[in-house]
């Protein structure tokens, strides 16, 4: 449809022209008005002294590649699956930690160091336990072998077997809970008897919070910390249910961080939530960095915002104009052509335009009325032309 609209004004552009080369012959009307111009009320006149003091270019259209897009919000978030909060799995005070804020954990680091005094009970149950074993086993062997030449001795043998076997059951148990506390029940002696434990990550990533602090007394299943794997961190851009029908997975998307940073992140839209978020009334729309190396970037930071565009389709080759050449009014947008210029002044027309999709600094523009063929059009310093007519800049 674009190019139909612009291909209409370039034929206008052409019958104009033949129009002009038929020249009528003048009347004493025309002379009279030729001598004193009326000037248009869509004309701005400076002087020649403002012109040059305001550095106006002027110049033409170019041909760009543009595309419709839609700005929105966007948050950095990470999945639950891509983070972990690290524990205590038994009560205990912490004597060491290994740990700050934005620190590297690789998987099975040690984060926290806690010290258990009670668990010096649990590893004597296990060494006595295991010292009797011997002694019971030598009363059964000793008992069955009685057994078979004295029926007399056949009660004391079932108790001797009894215990003996209520033994092994007691020496797998608490063998079992040494090793939940990261003890080896094969090296345990009552030379390394230990009351600290190690408190470790079950993943690899950045620690992101940090909830304990030295000396604390913990719970079981307190917190201690939050590692995060930062290499999952996404954009979540934030669509209101009106334009969702103009998203949808595999579009490209630009982010940038807002108060001037012109760093671009290019991403692509990877699937959208089926609800919506009640506290923004918005829909979330994931996306993923087409650099996965852009999520290690040390701006990015979990719930940092961004500013969002999304590219919703490719318009092609269009006329377009720098965004500076185009002002608005009152709901409008306009133009400006060098209608006149001689050593006093300089005349300007302008002209309201239709615009287009937009990218890279420019925009494109549909004229809404004939502009005269080459047509000086201003580039830069309309703002300034405006501003000198009344005429109220686009912010």
């Amino acid at each position: 449809m674009n190019c139909i609209k612009y291909s209409s004004i370039l034929l206008t552009l052409a019958l104009f022209t033949l129009a002009c080369g038929k020249k009528a012959e003048p009347t004493s009307e025309s002379t009279e008005a030729a001598a004193t111009p009326e000037m248009n009320s869509n004309s701005v006149t400076l002087s020649a002294e403002q012109a040059a003091q305001a550095a106006i270019q002027t110049g033409t259209f170019t041909l760009r590649s543009l595309s419709d897009y839609l700005d929105v919000n966007a948050e950095l978030v990470l999945g639950k699956e891509n983070t972990a909060q690290v524990s205590a799995f038994t009560e205990g005070i912490i004597s060491e930690l290994r740990i700050r804020n934005n620190s590297s954990v690789a998987k099975g680091g040690v984060v926290a160091v806690l010290r258990k005094p009670d668990l010096l009970d649990l590893q004597q149950q296990y060494l006595e336990n295991k010292d009797r074993m011997v002694f019971l086993e030598t009363e059964y062997q000793r008992y069955k072998a009685l057994k078979e030449n004295d029926a007399t001795a056949t009660k004391n043998f079932q108790k001797a077997e009894a215990d003996w076997r209520a033994a092994q059951t007691s020496a797998k148990l608490l063998a079992a809970k040494l090793r939940q506390y990261q003890i080896d029940p094969a090296k345990l002696t009552p030379d390394n008897l230990r009351t600290e434990l190690l408190i470790t990550s079950p993943v690899a990533g950045v620690v992101t919070r940090v909830d304990a602090s030295l000396g604390q007394a913990l719970n079981l299943g307190e917190p201690i910390c939050e590692v995060s794997n930062l290499a999952y961190l996404h954009p979540v851009l934030y669509v209101f249910e009106k334009n969702l029908n103009q998203v949808k997975a595999g579009q490209k998307v630009q982010l940038k961080f807002p108060g001037g940073n012109e760093q671009v992140f290019n991403a692509h839209i990877d699937y959208l939530e089926r609800s919506v978020d009640g506290e923004r009334k918005t829909v979330r729309v994931h996306a993923r960095f087409d650099n996965t190396s852009a999520a290690s970037n040390q701006q990015m930071a979990k719930g940092g915002f961004l500013n969002a565009r999304i590219t919703l389709a490719d318009a092609g080759m269009l006329p377009a104009l720098p965004e500076e050449a185009v002002i608005q009014e009152q709901g409008g947008y306009f133009i400006f052509y060098q209608e006149k210029k001689d050593a006093k002044e300089v005349v300007f027309h302008k002209v309201p335009v239709k615009r287009g999709p937009a990218g890279d600094g420019y925009v494109a523009i549909e004229p809404l009325e004939t502009l005269p063929r080459d047509a000086a059009i201003v580039l830069k310093g309309a703002y300034y032309v405006s501003a000198n007519g009344g005429v109220s800049a686009e912010e």
